[in-house]
């Protein structure tokens, strides 16, 4: 049965000088590292079809996508695992054998397409069919490189990019056109991932810790999804309107070019006034970390974690630290205040909030798992 949906290829540059120019043994240990960090990160509901030599071959069906710039989150993510542990291993290592020394030779690549697909069972596992499948692997012998020096990329055709639906993201990527016999030219568009990963191992980790004093209880709940989709319940705004209590309202501002990132503003409007909600640590899919804006100069740190569980479900941990910043006096003064005449309201309401929360992801559960049958 034909099913619609991106089609995503991780690709390992390199492999092959890598591979013919060093000791197999050791290459062998480098490489198994390396799948692993990449497989790590292909997660539900992401699904593998297949690994072909240096490549992974993966689908997510339209029905399964939990948010728009999922696919993106979802190929940085996995960039950055991988980019992590070469970088990791070329630190590391005193070796001087070729396999260590053409570490240098080998980066990762990325090829994303939306269209229609067909699944085959074949020796117990998942094949992926279609013209479109094949088109994909077309992409692969290319010439974003010689063109634009660019070796880590993310190549993403116009058909997924106008499925993700971000036109401000990708009008700020270039432009790239890709020609073969069977197809004739394919529109694409291409960014570095480079930076990606600079910026993400730069930035610096912002959390509440279970263990440091809370402004009060924090919300803790089993969801029957798995983090990437329980992750869009709280990052989604128009998702997480639908479970937050005590709201009249919710919106973005501030996005990186059409995404939600480090920067963006949440907006929460309630009766007359509202609550803003900087984001400040964003780590698609593991957590988000808030500064809530609260009288006087103070915040109130956030964090909103992701756990996978057995089973492919997720613990979300909601969490607010006590007021802190600026002035002792008046930290001091919030924090009485808090205690005094808003805690017990907001108790009320997060208890509230995480049965609606559960609630409509056991409906929303129910709902696709009905339209998939």
């Amino acid at each position: 049965m034909a099913q619609k949906g991106f089609l995503l290829i991780a690709d390992i540059t390199g492999y092959t000088m890598f591979l013919t120019q060093s000791e197999l043994e050791h290459a062998q240990g480098i490489l198994d590292a390396l799948f692993k960090s990449i497989f790590a990160e292909i997660v539900a509901p992401i699904t593998v079809s297949n690994l072909q030599g240096d490549a992974v071959l993966t689908y997510v069906p339209d029905a399964k996508v939990p948010q728009r710039q999922f696919p993106l989150d979802a190929v940085e993510r996995i960039y950055c695992s991988f980019a992590d542990t070469l970088a990791a291993m070329r630190l590391n290592t005193t070796c001087t054998c070729n396999a260590c020394s053409n570490m240098k030779l080998l980066d990762l690549k990325f090829f994303l397409h939306h269209g229609v697909y067909a699944l085959q069972e074949l020796g117990g596992r998942t094949e992926l069919q279609g013209s479109d499948v094949i088109r994909l692997h077309r992409l692969m012998k290319n010439t974003v490189t010689k063109d634009t020096g660019i070796k880590a990329y993310a190549l993403v055709t116009a058909e997924a990019a106008a499925a993700i639906g971000l036109p401000d993201f990708f009008s700020a990527t270039i432009s790239h056109l890709e020609h073969s016999e069977n197809f004739g030219e394919t529109a694409c568009y291409v960014y570095d991932l480079a930076p990606i990963f600079t910026r993400w191992r730069a930035a610096r980790r912002i959390v509440v810790a279970p263990d440091e004093p809370l402004a009060f209880e924090p919300m803790e709940c089993d969801l029957p999804v798995p983090p990437a989709v329980a992750w869009s319940y709280v990052a989604d705004v128009e998702k997480k309107i639908r479970w937050q209590q005590g709201l009249d309202g919710m919106t973005m501002t501030k996005l990186a070019r059409g995404r939600v990132a480090n920067g963006s503003v949440q907006h929460c409007a309630h009766g007359k006034g509202s609550t803003i909600h900087d984001i400040v640590d964003w780590r698609p899919f593991d957590y988000i970390t808030y500064h809530i804006l609260t009288p006087l100069g103070t915040v109130v740190r956030q964090t909103a974690e992701f756990t996978p569980l057995e089973g492919g479900g997720t613990h979300l941990s909601l969490r607010c630290a006590l007021p802190e910043r600026g002035n002792p006096l008046k930290v001091a003064f919030v924090r009485l205040v808090m205690r005094l005449f808003v805690v017990k309201k907001l108790v009320g309401e997060q208890r509230a909030s995480k049965v609606a929360l559960e609630r409509i992801v056991a409906e929303d559960l129910k709902k696709s798992q009905a339209e998939a049958a």
